[in-house]
């Protein structure tokens, strides 16, 4: 069990790091495309490629996320809950979670269609929608990994 939460921690480092190459590659694009169009010489599908990017950052950084507890959430009932209800509601949301992603992997793996492409520079799709799947996968990992760990915590207060 160790060896596979450590193996999901990897993945989830990796996705990290690919976010954070992502970012620095989107920022250095849109310089490099305001620049350009500045000069009077815009790059066509500019808009495009920053699109690209910006989903492949997104999609990098569910797992680390998940992994920091960064979700953006509203508290205002939630806190005002008695605490085993909160943690039903906790796990309930894991559940959820981990089954949104990996239906969304069988969704991607199921529907790929390996001639789409892009409407102006003709990028094929394929190469993105692997990309996505393995975010995907690694947030639900990540979500399973936080769920038996708040589950171990639970049972590990009750004794």
């Amino acid at each position: 069990m160790n060896l596979f939460l450590k193996t999901i921690d990897y993945i989830t480092t990796i996705n990290k790091w690919a976010a954070y190459f992502i970012s620095f590659l989107m920022v250095a694009l849109v310089c490099i495309f305001s620049a350009a169009r500045t000069l009077g010489q815009p790059i066509v599908g500019d808009i495009e490629l920053i699109q690209f990017t910006m989903v492949l950052m997104i999609v990098f950084s569910l797992a680390y996320t998940e992994k920091t507890d960064s979700h953006v959430s509203i508290t205002l009932l939630y806190d005002r809950l008695p605490n085993r209800f909160q943690l039903v509601l906790k796990l309930a949301a894991k559940i959820l979670t981990v089954v949104f992603c990996f239906l969304v992997c069988w969704v991607f793996l199921s529907k790929m269609e390996f001639s789409s492409t892009s409407s102006l520079l003709k990028i094929v799709f394929y190469p993105f929608k692997i990309m996505l799947i393995i975010g995907f996968f690694a947030w639900g990992l990540e979500a399973f990994q936080r769920f038996i760990v708040e589950l171990k915590e639970e049972i590990g207060n009750q004794k």
